[in-house]
């Protein structure tokens, strides 16, 4: 999933400066799922999960939806109004809201009982789960990217708050 979102950035990055903010969220939301994984991006070895890691990819998971459903999917479909793209985009974000649904049940239920019960086969199984509904979701937002990039939407302004820095390492 990094070297897609790579494949991404280089073909639409600098096109918007949300759409920038968005895809580093992105990557750190990955990199966050890759360590709770204990997979190193990039990397052979396998390190363990511990507290610290779960906790970062947790609350990197709920901002990176929040902030996908509380401003990008918002501002993107109000930039396509009255415009051919908008369908579209109404349907990818009705499918987005779907997948938020999905991975919220997984997180709310399955993370929470298979660590209450020290479960780590669960924990493993709703993990993957959880990995591929990213990957559809990711897959949705791309759809969504490219409605954007034709449309030549112009840079939103940027809330500081609700976006990670720029600064993100794929370790």
């Amino acid at each position: 999933m990094l070297n897609q979102l790579d494949v991404l950035t280089r073909r639409v990055g600098d096109s918007n400066e949300r759409i920038d903010l968005w895809l580093t969220a992105r990557r750190k939301l990955l990199v966050a799922y890759y360590h709770t994984v204990g997979i190193r991006p990039n990397k052979e070895l396998r390190i363990a999960v511990d507290d610290k890691t779960l906790d970062k990819f947790c609350q990197s998971l709920v901002d990176y939806l929040s902030t996908g459903h509380f401003s990008i999917y918002a501002h993107m479909i109000e930039e396509l109004d009255n415009d051919n793209p908008l369908h579209k985009a109404a349907l990818i974000c009705s499918a987005l809201q779907a997948n938020t649904a999905l991975i919220m049940e997984v997180y709310d239920t399955h993370f929470e009982m298979a660590l209450a019960h020290d479960n780590p086969v669960e924990f493993q199984q709703a993990l993957s789960f959880v990995g591929e509904a990213l990957e559809t979701r990711f897959t949705l937002e791309d759809s969504l990217i490219q409605l954007a990039v034709e449309k030549h939407l112009t840079p939103l302004p940027i809330a500081n708050d609700t976006m990670p820095d720029k600064q993100i390492s794929p370790d």
